[in-house]
């Protein structure tokens, strides 16, 4: 659980991006996500970078080695000054995690012009040209690069200081995502963690399931159920299961295209790197899946008013396993 320094040092971020002008909730989480998720990737890097190392074997890379594929990494922009830092984040990073194909960046030729991922054996519908389909329409809002260099300083501070070695980063997201808890209004209803992580130990999925969240907003069922299924299963798994969790096991419908990509991005902070995320309404008649997913996880919630508060409510939970 992340203490109340870490907290304080959130708040303090999410006041610099609402003092920018920028205060939907969803929109802070969603630009936030996307500063998260760059950082992910240059963790990640650093890490199969050491792994390399180690084993001398050959690993693979996220980021291209020319120039500006170097530049384009958290730990190499993070001390530059403002200006710089975002002249390269909107320029050469955020257009970049928008066409991320196979777990890789496209490069940049010499007058910055964008050379794409080429599809592998006419592969165009690769998981990752999905996750590139939900991010074709992601801004970057952020509107002025001291309001940037403000963000990424207090993120790096947060990681650096208080998150180091730390597995806090689902604890993270959740208190940002607690904020939405104010947000009905916008017609986003977050279950919380405890509640989500009470269905899923009632399900006991396991690796071998197929799991479905029909309203799938942030992905929290999809993660609650990922977590308890490493936590079970983890040190057991087989290659074919690792395969399975990483990708397949997992599926959200949403009819938010903002929520697809914060799926997305938070379901790839988990290690979940290839999920089937789709634009669907899960109760419309033209919706004709059936017999796919062993697991379903959602709630329900009811537009109804109650008698007295006119809130709404919790019409009914789902948790349904088939055997």
């Amino acid at each position: 659980m992340i203490t109340g320094a870490v907290k304080n040092k959130v708040d303090q971020i999410w006041i610099n991006i609402a003092a920018g002008g920028i205060t939907n909730p969803l929109t802070v989480i969603e630009q936030l996500t996307y500063l998260m998720f760059i950082r992910s990737l240059d963790v990640k890097e650093i890490r199969n970078e050491k792994m390399g190392v180690l084993t001398g074997m050959k690993v693979p890379h996220i980021f291209p080695s020319s120039p500006v594929g170097q530049a384009m990494r958290w730990s190499h922009f993070k001390n530059k000054d403002a200006d710089e830092i975002f002249h390269i984040v909107s320029t050469f990073v955020f257009p970049a995690i928008k066409s991320m194909k196979y777990g890789q960046l496209p490069d940049f030729d010499s007058s910055g012009k964008m050379i794409p991922i080429a599809d592998r054996n006419g592969d165009e519908d690769s998981p990752d040209t999905a996750f590139s389909k939900f991010m074709a329409d992601a801004a970057f809002l952020i509107p002025t690069a001291q309001m940037l260099e403000q963000i990424i300083t207090g993120m790096e501070d947060l990681y650096t200081n208080d998150l180091e070695n730390k597995d806090m980063q689902g604890d993270l997201y959740e208190y940002m995502l607690g904020k939405l808890q104010t947000s009905g209004r916008n017609g986003q209803f977050r279950t919380p963690k405890h509640i989500r992580d009470m269905m899923v130990a009632l399900i006991q999925p396991a690796p071998e399931d197929t799991i479905c969240d029909p309203a799938c907003g942030t992905a929290g069922f999809l993660i609650s159920a990922a977590e308890y299924v490493r936590s079970h299963y983890g040190e057991q798994m087989t290659r074919e299961e690792w395969d399975h969790f990483e990708g397949p096991m997992f599926t959200g419908f949403d009819m938010d295209h903002t929520m697809l990509r914060i799926s997305a991005m938070n379901l790839m902070l988990h290690s979940i790197t290839h999920p089937d995320i789709e634009y669907k309404d899960s109760l419309s008649k033209q919706n004709e899946i059936k017999d796919a997913f062993t697991v379903c996880l959602a709630i329900i919630w009811s537009e109804l008013t109650q008698r007295q508060s006119g809130s709404p409510f919790k019409a009914w939970m789902a948790h349904t396993k088939i055997a």
